[in-house]
């Protein structure tokens, strides 16, 4: 295999629990505040009860439109969310001093999911569930994490691509 690509989006059960059931208590609020509507109080109940219904359909939307997109091939690792990123972000073969799999803990280290930078010293993450990803370490010393729900697979295309000396694991 020469090629690796995998998309993966923020779709854990427990977080969709989460966002509808924000969203029930949400219109729960905007019903029983309609019922409470007079003529002299429309602008008070616009201003306090739509925009919390207004922020969480725009973080919704943003949650499950978001995908992580990774790919490796010849040129190197790219990877990025979209669609924050129209262009994915790319690891070349020359950048790179070591890279590997290997497993992270995401709270601890990077204090959850998602584009992150730690102040630990483990550089950047770019991760949407899990606990596997493909460590780069670059020749700079600066370091990215980009998550995987296939790291077996991913190794083997990382294998085809690098030397021994540039490859360790944890």
């Amino acid at each position: 295999m020469r090629i690796f690509s995998e998309i993966q989006k923020f779709d854990q059960w427990w977080v969709q629990i989460l966002i509808y059931g924000l969203f029930l208590a949400s219109i729960v609020g905007l019903i029983l505040g309609i019922s409470e509507i007079s003529e002299g109080n429309v602008s008070d109940f616009l201003i306090e009860k739509a925009p919390p219904f207004l922020i969480l359909a725009l973080v919704s939307v943003v949650l499950f439109t978001t995908k992580l997109k990774t790919r490796i091939d010849e040129k190197g690792i790219h990877y990025g969310f979209a669609p924050f990123q129209k262009k994915l972000r790319t690891a070349s073969w020359q950048q790179i001093e070591k890279v590997y799999i290997r497993k992270y803990k995401p709270l601890r280290e990077y204090g959850g999911w998602g584009y992150k930078y730690s102040l630990k010293g483990n550089g950047k993450v770019y991760n949407t569930k899990g606990n596997m990803g493909i460590q780069i370490v670059f020749k700079d010393h600066s370091k990215t994490l980009v998550g995987t729900q296939e790291p077996d697979v991913a190794q083997k295309v990382i294998d085809n691509y690098i030397s021994k000396n540039t490859r360790y694991e944890n």
